[in-house]
Order: structure tokens, then sequence, then C-alpha cells
């Protein structure tokens, strides 16, 4: 059996076509697993925030959500996660409704803990909150407590 032209040029038609597959299949972008970045995380992302009654060390000290009004003072503290620098969060201290106190805090590292400190007065009893927000106000975490 003679071979024709057209049978010559579908066999090397077929073997450019192998090879591109092999090249293709055998590709490191292939058999790897691709890893994407998630674009929709947060670039400020709260670790651990709650309310205590003091902090030693970088740690919060007795914390918890009912104190009494002789309690002197409280602390909010916060251990963040970002991918912002410089960054900044700010403490927002409500009494019922009522904005009491508002402190700027800075972040200096990717994983950076911090706190703010509010004096209570016997007369605080009631309902509190404090909004941990970004510098441009997006509430992050809100932690809710009691003066009793």
């Amino acid at each position: 059996m003679k071979k024709t032209t057209s049978d010559s040029q579908a066999c090397k038609q077929l073997i450019l076509f192998r090879c591109l597959i092999g090249i293709f299949l055998l590709s490191p972008s292939w058999n790897e697993p691709v890893y994407s970045q998630d674009t929709t995380a947060a670039p400020i992302a709260i670790v651990d925030a709650v309310i205590a009654i003091g902090v030693e060390n970088l740690i919060p000290v007795s914390p918890g959500i009912t104190f009494d009004a002789t309690i002197g003072s409280l602390y909010c503290f916060t251990r963040i996660k970002t991918s912002l620098d410089p960054a900044v969060i700010k403490h927002l201290w409500f009494h019922g409704d009522k904005i009491v106190m508002e402190t700027t805090l800075p972040i200096k590292s990717s994983n950076w803990r911090t706190y703010s400190m509010k004096t209570i007065l016997p007369s605080d009893i009631g309902e509190w909150k404090v909004d941990v927000t970004s510098e441009d106000g997006t509430i992050l975490k809100t932690l809710n407590f009691t003066i009793r």
C-alpha cells in the first residue's frame, strides 16, 4: 500500500496533536492545584475582642458581660489581623444609645493587640456596648455588656 501526501500530512498532524496534548497534560500548571487569593477577605479581621477588668502583658484579665458599677474602669481589648499597613481601628463606647467615648488606635503590624480604657462611675448603670470599627466607620465587631 502506497502512502499518499495527504496520509503523510494527516500522520504529521496526529503526531503534532499528541505532542501538544502531552505537553499540556504534563505542564506544571495543569498538575498542580490552583490557589487563588481571596479578594473578598476583609482588610481588617477581628481575631478576639472582649470587655475586661484589666489588661496585663497584652492579655485581657477577667473578661465578662456583666460588671458591678463600683468596678472603677473597664477595658476593651481587641486582637486583629490586617493586610493594611498602616491601619487604624476605633473603639466607640456607648451607654445606651449615646456615644460617650471614641478612641482611635493605630495598628502597627499584621497581627496586633490593642485596647482602650473607660472609667466607670457608680452612676453608669445600664446597657453598654463598644463598636470596634475600621477607620472609615465600618463596624467590625460589637461588644455588649451591662453595668449593674
